[in-house]
């Protein structure tokens, strides 16, 4: 890909197609200055040209018989993936801890959940993804469903069995799709997670800008080496919903990344790992502080953890993550990916130096230190069974049903997806039935600090349900 648009620039050649900025020349000198007029001379159409041999080249980077990227974010590959898998009236089953794109999708697809509930650990008050164990159950008891999504690792850090929920899952002749959005680096380095298109995972989703060094946007799509997904019905899947103006900056980030790691990334997540263990030992001295670390493991349904999730319990300094995660943004200039109730998370990289886990350390140090006064009430999560919910309508027919607004939901059957984030995990799905713990609980997240952007009333004073 870099390759072709060097060319495309060094041949002098002027287009009078697309796009019509002209490779920069169109572009005011603010914009410019800001973006960076490179950027747009890098946008040419004619890029698209070289995307298969840059996918076949990818795949082979990480043993995965065929790769396909894309450019509107995980978002759309997680749509392209259960749409190949599934359709109208068919049953999948997947883990409920699960981003909102994989709701979209079964409202796009008209498909059926058979909801996973993943396993809550009430020491960490966290969720873990189900067992093998779990998944071989469900699909005995439900026969009929037609695809298996896991949700590995989760935005903790701790992952599956993947290995060995796809044999339970090809023993029976059905698909496992793996949202890995978080594990693009897995394939580059021996002592991270297990990749899961690696693990005889049928489709694998990859964000390759969370852990990899693709722009915003990037993605990608890892067909394992089974005879389950016909990747012809993969890209005519894909071709239904993507843009058709793809950009040469999300293919030229995807295929230079991918080129970075093959030659350098075992020697730079290495660094990587080095670097984070010595933060999780620092960090884990400091008082007030509790660190997790590799001994998470084997707790309950953890089978791998990406030690580049670096996990911060904050409560002992008497606040919540969502404060300590604001304090350290606003006071230290240093945003974090996550918090929640009781802790922070912060997702490390090859790219950050070591001024740059000095610059992290010393900012939780500070934090520590002195943290600031409680600003909100301090949020109890409930376990994850008093928050399980019926699914009382499929998601597809209760998105497009009549709807209202009411003060009281209880009991009436939700029309709206609400996903505190991070992470995007949706506590209430379309179709699902309102109970007092549920209301309670986004309500009292809201008050903490919780942030909750779809749903339909911001405030949450009232809540979109199906009319009766």
């Amino acid at each position: 890909m870099l390759e072709t648009i060097d060319e495309f620039r060094n041949a002098g050649t002027y287009s009078f197609g697309l796009p019509g900025h002209r490779l920069g020349r169109g572009v005011d000198e603010r914009t410019a200055a800001t973006l960076s007029r490179g950027v747009f001379e890098a946008d040419i159409e004619v890029a698209k040209q070289a995307v298969p041999e840059a996918e076949k080249l990818f795949a082979d980077a990480v043993g995965a018989r065929d790769a396909v990227f894309t450019t509107c974010g995980s978002s759309i590959s997680i749509h392209t993936a259960l749409l190949t898998v599934t359709g109208p009236g068919r049953r999948i089953l997947i883990d409920r801890n699960v981003h909102k794109s994989v709701v979209a999708s079964l409202i796009l697809a008209g498909a059926e959940p058979v909801w996973l509930r993943p396993r809550w650990d009430y020491e960490n008050e966290i969720a873990h993804p189900a067992t093998a164990g779990d998944v071989s159950e469900a699909l005995e008891r439900h026969p009929d469903v037609s695809a298996v999504l896991a949700i590995t690792p989760t935005e903790y850090g701790t992952g599956a069995d993947v290995r060995g929920i796809a044999e339970a899952c090809h023993r029976r002749g059905v698909p496992l799709l793996v949202d890995e959005a978080w594990g693009a680096h897995f394939p580059f380095h021996p002592d991270l997670p297990t990749a899961a298109v690696r693990a005889g995972a049928d489709l694998t989703i990859q964000s390759l800008h969370k852990a990899g060094g693709g722009l915003c946007q990037s993605s990608i799509i890892l067909l394992g080496h089974g005879d389950l997904v016909d990747p012809v019905d993969l890209r005519l899947r894909l071709d239904l919903i993507t843009t058709t103006s793809p950009s040469a900056l999300f293919y030229g980030s995807i295929d230079g990344w991918r080129r970075h790691l093959a030659a350098e990334g075992e020697h730079l997540l290495g660094q990587a790992l080095e670097r984070a263990a010595r933060l999780r030992e620092r960090l884990g001295a400091v008082p007030g502080l509790a660190v997790m670390g590799p001994d998470i493991i084997g707790h309950d349904s953890v089978a791998e953890w990406d030690p580049l999730k670096l996990s911060v319990e904050v409560a002992d300094l008497g606040i919540t993550g969502y404060q300590a995660r604001a304090w350290l943004e606003s006071e230290q200039k240093v945003l974090a990916q996550l918090g929640d109730a009781r802790r922070v998370i912060c997702a490390l990289s090859y790219a950050d130096d070591d001024a740059a886990i000095e610059r992290l350390a010393r900012a939780f140090e500070a934090l520590a230190a002195a943290p600031p006064k409680p600003d909100r009430p301090s949020l109890a999560i409930p376990p994850l069974d008093e928050l399980n919910l019926e699914q009382a309508m499929s998601p597809r027919d209760a998105f497009f049903a009549r709807t209202e607004q009411v003060k009281d939901p209880v009991g009436r059957i939700a029309a709206e997806m609400i996903s505190p984030y991070p992470p995007g995990v949706p506590a209430v799905l379309p179709g699902e039935r309102f109970t007092a713990p549920v209301v309670e609980y986004l309500r009292a997240g809201k008050a903490a600090g919780m942030t909750i952007p779809d749903a339909s009333d911001p405030d949450l004073e009232t809540f979109r349900v199906v009319r009766e």
